[in-house]
């Protein structure tokens, strides 16, 4: 990839971000009308550039269907839609950009591994499918937890085991939502700490292992160098 191209995406990385954090400010604090039209006509930027983007990379791919598999959710989160779902999607398309653009440099073939082992990007989706599922769950289903952005809240203390206490569900089907967020929680976070502790371990093993192959390299030379030695007394 060339600079040019590593910049732009840099570029399109810094304004997905720029654009999740304005978008999740407006979701969960009051802002003025003023500052929500900018917000919504930034988000419109930002989502007709990441088009631009996906239309470019999708005309150079090799494999026009494998292209459009492999980047299917992050075309919902693509859509400047105000739906929390969609919106959420857009983490999905950060992570792939970021995946791109580390995947692209010369010199980052471990990097490259440790995506492809850890499998991040999928778990980032698995993640906010579930919280999206349990949250909309305990906002219909619990009268005490009455709009999105606290459902959000007690959803994400539920799965950090964080459990403040300021937000508590009073029907047996909240409960049981909750007892479902946090058991949710533990296996995602599990799930990410197991897939990195693996690719750490490997590469001690590797160490290990090379480590454990050069030793015996050395001591097959000086087995070599003994033997011919002896050959060379047994011929004096």
């Amino acid at each position: 990839m060339s600079t040019r191209k590593r910049l732009f995406y840099l570029i399109i990385i810094f304004l997905t971000f720029l654009d999740i954090l304005f978008l999740g400010y407006v979701v969960f604090f009051p802002v003025s009308s003023t500052l929500r039209y900018s917000v919504v006509a930034f988000d419109l930027i930002v989502c007709i550039i990441l088009w631009i983007e996906f239309i470019y990379s999708y005309r150079h791919s090799k494999s026009k269907k494998k292209y459009l598999k492999d980047n299917s959710l992050s075309i919902l989160g693509m859509f400047p839609i105000d739906f929390i779902f969609l919106r959420a999607l857009r983490l999905v398309k950060l992570v792939q950009l970021i995946k791109l653009y580390v995947l692209a440099r010369e010199t980052t073939g471990n990097i490259s591994k440790f995506l492809k082992h850890t499998l991040l990007d999928k778990i980032i989706f698995i993640a906010i499918l579930f919280i999206f599922i349990v949250t909309v769950s305990i906002r219909l289903l619990d009268p005490n937890i009455n709009d999105i952005p606290t459902a959000i809240w007690f959803i994400v203390v539920s799965m950090t085991s964080t459990g403040y206490g300021d937000i508590v569900p009073v029907t047996h089907s909240g409960r049981l939502i909750g007892i479902i967020a946090m058991i949710g929680g533990i296996l995602i976070f599990a799930t990410i700490t197991a897939a990195i502790s693996t690719i750490y371990m490997s590469k001690i093993s590797r160490y290990h292992h090379d480590e454990l192959e050069s030793k015996i390299d050395d001591l097959t030379g000086e087995v070599e160098r003994l033997n011919r030695k002896i050959d060379e007394l047994k011929k004096e």
